[in-house]
């Protein structure tokens, strides 16, 4: 008897998805546990594993929206019910690409078949995945200018993803016959994906709140120092303690004493929220997700750091599930790893604030007539100045600061 194909329910605030990608083209064998699709929620992408082994016959189309529990594809035992599925429900387009080998041109003298090609590589040659394949005809992609990472120079997965990321070289043009007032691209890159989803939520936040970004810096010696005893302390145990779990500590204790922080506006009504549970913006290889950390302030800093641990290896694999993005009521945003000091972050709406935090660097400081050299942490506070203003702003920011400099008190 054929397996159903069905559309997983992901979390608790997963109703639908669009269907992305099938990995494997119909007819083909699927084993248990592949990848044979791809679904996105307004959240992430997720690969979805194959429920056992048969040939497959899709029935929903790639672009479709789905809804949970919905059926979309088969696997057939053998080939003879293979056809009586094909007979019962027609083959959904899948969008795979398929290699076609082109007639041999009888005209052709040997001396042309020699010549040697000038285009970057011999579309017929060209080996990659079914999921490369997939995801290089959804983004209009040529594989053909895509160097494969894989075996024998094997396009995968990755080699799109850094296609997608990066941009796509287009094929050499000729300048000297060029008009020089024409503009020609050297890549495209689709904004599409969870591209298109960032790019909607920046608008969004944007265009619907009044944004006001407050900086400061604080001194890092004393961070840098607590750091350095807490890995000494739990260096048996594994992982070091990063910074993003002190800093994300501080912040849930400032929430604490700020509550007017942890709010959003809903209409005409400004709810401040019991919980506290903070989103840390991170870079999946795709594009910008924030994981939430729930009740911060209840927790240890090694436990912290061991759950954004926990959250970055999987959003690199992207196995977040919709879950770990909602319900977040703060977040923050750390480019100090890329030699950022202040920026202007953009609150992730619907929430009312949010910390960008830049690198530690040593500067020259004075205090009290004398200078001195001491380590500096960049910090840059946006609110939502419809429902929080700027001094109740900065008296937060000023707590974080406190927090920062004598971090012995989120101990306590």
């Amino acid at each position: 008897m054929a397996l159903d194909i069905i559309i997983p329910k992901l979390g608790l605030t997963m109703e639908e998805a669009v269907l992305i990608t099938w990995n494997f083209a119909p007819g083909e064998m699927v084993a248990l546990d592949d990848a044979v699709l791809v679904i996105e929620t307004d959240k992430v992408s997720y690969d979805l594993p194959s429920p056992g082994e048969g040939l497959l016959h899709p029935v929903v189309a790639v672009g479709t929206t789905v809804k949970v529990s919905q059926v979309v594809g088969y696997l057939a035992h053998d080939k003879a019910e293979l056809e009586k599925l094909q007979n019962k429900t027609p083959t959904a387009e899948v969008g795979v690409i398929k290699s076609v080998t082109p007639k041999a041109d009888s005209t052709a003298s040997s001396e042309k078949e020699m010549k040697p090609s000038h285009t970057h590589r011999d579309s017929r040659r060209i080996k990659a995945s079914p999921l490369a394949k997939a995801m290089a005809a959804k983004h209009g992609l040529n594989l053909s200018r895509i160097q494969g990472s894989g075996p024998d120079g094997r396009i995968v997965r990755a080699d799109i993803d850094q296609a997608l990321e990066h941009g796509v070289t287009a094929a050499p043009v000729e300048l000297a016959h060029q008009d020089p007032l024409i503009l020609t691209p050297a890549a495209e890159v689709p904004v599409a994906g969870i591209r298109k989803i960032i790019a909607g939520n920046m608008h969004l936040s944007l265009s619907t709140q009044a944004q006001l970004t407050l900086h400061t810096e604080a001194s890092a010696t004393n961070l840098v120092n607590f750091r350095g005893k807490l890995n000494r302390r739990y260096e048996v145990e594994g992982p070091k303690v990063s910074y993003n779990a002190i800093i994300l500590k501080a912040v849930a204790h400032a929430l604490c004493l700020h509550p007017n922080l942890n709010s959003s506006l809903d209409g005409e009504v400004i709810k401040t929220w019991n919980q506290i549970n903070i989103g840390l913006a991170m870079d999946s290889g795709d594009g910008l997700l924030v994981p939430k950390i729930r009740k911060p302030h209840l927790k240890g800093i090694k436990d912290i750091s061991r759950e954004i641990d926990e959250m970055t290896e999987r959003a690199r694999a992207k196995k977040l599930l919709p879950d770990d993005l909602a319900s977040g009521t703060f977040t923050i945003t750390n480019l100090g790893p890329w030699d950022i000091d202040h920026f202007t972050p953009i609150v992730n709406h619907p929430e009312s604030a949010i910390l960008g935090v830049g690198r530690i660097e040593e500067k020259m400081v004075v205090k009290n007539g004398q200078g001195f050299a001491e380590s500096r942490l960049s910090l840059s506070l946006t609110i939502d100045h419809r429902i929080i203003d700027g001094a109740p702003g900065a008296a937060f920011l000023k707590t974080i600061k406190d927090f920062i400099e004598d971090p012995l008190f989120l101990l306590e």
